[in-house]
């Protein structure tokens, strides 16, 4: 029997909100719902939330965009492999004073999550606001053409032909600025002669780039990502990696270089600040993605703090000036707060932090700029790829002085694809109709409504998919037609490295993910996963055939948010 908890909770989710989101019930609706119909739903909403509390209508819009000093600026902080323990004030043993100030100053949006829980395909949702298996990016459509299964994981990209929130953003007047990681575009040049094939340069991976013919060559490929990213809507690229470290090629870069980064995020805030332009910066850090940042060596934190702080994304660059405290300095401020050696990258990161928001204040932008700092999905050592809540369950922070109140804390639930639409309506932007974006307007949450926003959310990660209301959870693996066959032979599924083969195939194609979430969890494999999140937030036990009222409403939950993916089967749930 249901309890009075979940019977309440369970009604409240049984219809469609104003932005379009499905409900429990509402799947016969959504039957007779478009995609399109169904975009256009949520672009009303979206556009006239944050409008309206600045006292403006819709139809004011357009004035409010020609006026750049009544236009919010953006900057996004997202990090790589990041969760709640690692942040002071949410919870974690480390010294993070700025991301603490940033807490007591703005809103913890305290059940924020990611679509899909791995770096390209967050991303993606991210800049588009839409989730992950809409891509229709080259690689993407090579491997899942229309019609067919889709396996969601680090093969989603930014589509040229397609908009998204940069391009948008950039029509409108405004200067849009990518710093640091990319890993959203041209996934096809991983190789040397994928390079050549782009007049790109290559090198050995141990070739040294404190050798200036070297170090010319990488600063030659650096540019021509910079400019190739500029195709996807972001005006300004000063600094940028192609994907993770190890994807420059080279043992020597293969190390964090947080400065590098800081340094040209605050050279981009100082030019705009100069020119009065409007603006939106995505500052995407490495940290604390592999190579470990905390992995020590011969006393040293080989690959973070004591790197060499020369080695950029751009080779070797002598000087860099980051408005902010040396390394010695950053490892002396966490031993004296008794931190550890190995969690001095926390401190490192906040102080990256603290340095962009001190340029904020330099330049004046402070209270005018809309400033986020999220996760792109939980931490490695948590195990990430995967639909748990540890893994798409990412820390966000939200300041925006005079218009989101200090100290305060959204309890709704919300995710990375509303940044989009939230953005546009604080812009006073309309959400064009192709961007079919499939995130709602968080701006009533952001100016104190305390009401939800959305009753559920969806996620997607290769084999699996996932709905979640505030107090449940639900996890469905359903494998393609051809997975399913090899497996229904008696066919082992791939092991990894040497480790016995696990029981069934792991989610992402990536085994080394797969084996290391496989072990957070020994649901991980389980064809149908429900969690009561309201007593087992770690979700130790499966409940799956304990509630049969609730097992019901959440698969026809999923039903209703696949419903929306046109021709793409999932199991009995697309039949």
């Amino acid at each position: 029997m249901l309890t009075s908890r979940e019977s309440s909770h369970l009604s409240e989710a049984s219809s469609v909100t104003p932005q379009g989101d499905p409900g429990v019930q509402a799947r016969p609706l959504l039957r007779g719902l478009t995609r399109r119909r169904l975009v256009q739903a949520a672009g009303c909403a979206a556009a006239g939330g944050l409008l309206g509390a600045y006292g403006l209508r819709p139809s004011a819009a357009r004035g409010a965009a020609a006026n750049p000093k009544r236009r919010p600026n953006f900057v996004v902080i997202y990090t790589d492999d990041q969760s709640n323990d690692s942040i002071g004030c949410l919870g974690g043993n480390v010294h993070t004073p700025h991301l603490d100030r940033l807490r007591s100053q703005g809103m913890w949006l305290s059940d924020c999550h990611v679509s899909t829980p791995v770096c390209s395909a967050s991303r993606y949702s991210l800049l588009t606001g839409r989730y992950a298996g809409r891509c229709t990016g080259t690689r993407f459509r090579s491997e899942f053409p229309p019609g067919a299964y889709t396996r969601v994981e680090n093969n989603t990209e930014l589509e040229e032909d397609r908009i998204n929130l940069p391009k948008v953003l950039a029509a409108n007047g405004y200067r849009t600025c990518l710093v640091g990681k990319s890993h959203i575009i041209d996934h096809r040049i991983q190789n040397a002669r994928q390079k050549a094939r782009f007049g790109m340069q290559d090198w050995d991976k141990d070739a040294d780039p404190t050798s200036p013919d070297v170090s010319a060559r990488m600063k030659a490929n650096h540019d021509w990502w910079a400019e190739r990213m500029k195709d996807f809507g972001f005006t300004d690229v000063p600094a940028i990696y192609p994907g993770n470290l190890k994807e420059l090629f080279n043992n020597p870069l293969n190390v964090h270089n947080l400065e590098w980064t800081v340094e040209a995020a605050n050279g981009f805030l100082a030019d705009a600040a100069a020119k009065n332009d409007p603006f939106f910066l995505y500052f995407a850090t490495t940290l604390p993605h592999g190579p470990a940042p905390w992995a020590i060596k011969d006393g040293r934190l080989f690959a973070g703090l004591d790197a060499d702080p020369r080695m950029t994304g751009e080779g070797l660059r002598p000087s860099i000036d980051a408005g902010m405290p040396t390394r010695e300095q950053i490892k002396a401020e966490a031993a004296a707060q008794g931190i550890p050696l190995r969690d001095a990258w926390a401190t490192w990161l906040d102080a990256g932090v603290g340095s962009i928001l001190a340029k904020l204040d330099e330049t004046g932008q402070a209270d005018n700029t809309i400033f986020v700092f999220q996760s792109d999905h939980g931490s490695f050592r948590h195990g990430k790829a995967t639909l748990h809540e540890y893994g798409t369950r990412v820390p966000c922070l939200v300041r925006w002085p005079g218009h989101i109140a200090a100290g305060s804390t959204h309890d709704g639930l919300t995710q990375n694809i509303d940044w989009a639409p939230t953005f546009l309506a604080a812009a006073g932007i309309p959400l064009p109709g192709d961007l079919e974006a499939d995130g709602v307007d968080l701006g009533p949450a952001l100016l104190g409504q305390a009401e939800p926003l959305r009753e559920s959310l969806f996620f997607e990660f290769g084999f699996a998919r996932s709905v979640k209301t505030r107090e449940w959870r639900y996890i469905a693996t359903r494998y393609d037609a051809a997975t399913q066959a090899r497996l229904d032979a008696g066919e082992p599924p791939e092991a990894f490295a040497g480790h016995p083969a696990p029981p069934r195939p792991y989610l992402s194609r990536n085994r080394h993910l797969g084996f290391h979430a496989a072990r957070q969890n020994p649901n991980y494999l389980a064809a149908d996963q429900l969690y009561d999140l309201v007593r087992d937030r770690p979700e130790t036990l499966n409940r799956w055939g304990q509630h049969p009222e609730v097992q019901e409403r959440l698969t026809g939950l999923l039903e209703a948010y696949l419903d929306t993916f046109d021709g793409r089967p999932f199991g009995e749930f697309t039949a």
